[in-house]
């Protein structure tokens, strides 16, 4: 029975340390303490970007670190720039439209419908670098799989 245990004393699969990263994430990801997500490289331009503003606020610019993921999973979402196929339980994968272009992004929840009779669901998207977390009707989404690169 002993075999059976990773070497954290656990049963496969329950070891946050020792199981495989969810799919659509990285086995090792990078943070900063003064940040609010996770990224997949130090190059992210969203975390460049996030240093950059904090330098510009007169905020302390923390060094980029390489963790596991176990170590951060619970503790804060993925960069949405960095993992766009990843889907967290409970969420889909989608496409949202804004200004004229889609955007990679999950669908947290489905709110219902509109006085209008539309779908609406809260999703999250990036444009510019910008993170958004709005509301959006079925006009403005389409659902997609994971390593779709465009709506065709």
């Amino acid at each position: 029975m002993g075999d059976d245990r990773c070497l954290h004393d656990l049963l496969p699969g329950e070891c946050g340390f020792c199981r495989p990263a969810p799919s659509g994430l990285s086995e090792r990801v990078t943070i900063t303490p003064g940040g609010t997500v996770f990224h997949r490289t130090r190059r992210c331009e969203a975390l460049v970007e996030g240093q950059r503003k904090a330098g510009r606020m007169g905020l302390e610019v923390h060094d980029p670190e390489v963790v596991p993921l176990a170590r951060v999973l619970h503790d804060r979402p993925p960069c949405i720039h960095c993992f766009p196929d990843y889907a967290p339980r409970g969420t889909k994968l989608c496409w949202a439209r804004h200004e004229g272009t889609w955007y990679k992004g999950p669908l947290k929840r489905w709110r219902g419908r509109n006085d209008a009779g539309l779908w609406e669901a809260d999703v999250a998207y990036v444009v510019e670098l910008a993170l958004l977390d709005v509301v959006v009707d079925e006009r403005r989404l389409r659902l997609r799989g994971a390593g779709q690169e465009s709506l065709r």
